[in-house]
């Protein structure tokens, strides 16, 4: 699992010095702190520079478990691409595609343009695993909206936080709301289409924020134990931006 950042406009990854903990993407299972671990996949092409990433669309449904993957058809035919890079490509019918990748870190563009999924940012590391490319479907982040209580505005674009440590969900861990959100954050509250915005994530660990302004946020988190996630994660307007983060001392 990976930590990713934007860098400039080009939305690569790389964690900011000042950043308290990595941020990761969804898929596998890294520890907590400020380990850095990956799910992406990489081969050297060509014995120089370079390489191969190789991942699988895991279609959600449920946002406090988006590494269930199951096996459906909407996996299928998903476009996905190298955010900053021209390099696109489609999914099989299982799901799995494979990318051209420079560099350690890299962001994937998940369903751009799709009329049945919600269009997904997925920060990624190129290691050795088969990386987790999560993105909701557009009924299933319909269903989350409706049951928030608040009108979202247009124009923003939505993250995803999942807090963990040792590889285990944190809950309790509270979220200052974005800079130009106008939306204070949403966290789990027992099930698919329960969300709160009092005491901090919950069993499953998760922080939702919407109305983020595009480009690049900086998020900042406290646990219980007053540890800390602050971190910067690429926003793409109406997209859901997926990102595991660990804890680290204040």
């Amino acid at each position: 699992m990976a930590l990713a950042a934007a860098v400039g406009g080009l939305l690569v990854a790389g964690c900011a010095e000042e950043d308290h903990g990595p941020f990761r993407p969804p898929g596998g299972h890294g520890g907590g702190g400020s380990s850095q671990g990956g799910d992406a996949a990489v081969t050297d092409a060509d014995g120089d520079a370079g390489g191969l990433l190789r991942g699988r669309v895991c279609i959600v449904t449920d946002l406090r478990v988006p590494d269930a993957c199951p096996n459906v058809t909407e996996q299928a035919g998903v476009t996905v691409g190298v955010r900053g890079t021209a390099e696109v490509t489609t999914s099989g019918a299982d799901g799995r595609f494979a990318l051209p990748a420079a560099g350690d870190t890299l962001v994937l563009d998940v369903a751009p343009g799709s009329i049945t999924l919600q269009r997904a940012t997925v920060p990624v590391a190129v290691t050795a695993a088969l990386v987790n490319a999560p993105v909701m479907t557009r009924a299933a982040w319909t269903a989350v909206e409706d049951t928030l209580g608040v009108v979202v505005p247009d124009g923003g674009g939505m993250v995803a936080v999942y807090v963990e440590d040792g590889g285990a969900p944190v809950a309790g861990v509270t979220f200052a709301t974005a800079a130009g959100s106008s939306v204070a954050p949403f966290y789990d509250d027992g099930a698919a289409l329960a969300w709160t915005q009092q005491g901090g994530t919950g069993a499953a660990g998760v922080a939702l924020l919407v109305d983020v302004p595009a480009g690049t946020a900086t998020l900042d988190g406290v646990a219980p134990d007053l540890r800390v996630a602050r971190f910067t994660v690429p926003v793409v307007t109406d997209a859901i931006t997926f990102v595991r983060v660990g804890l680290a001392a204040p």
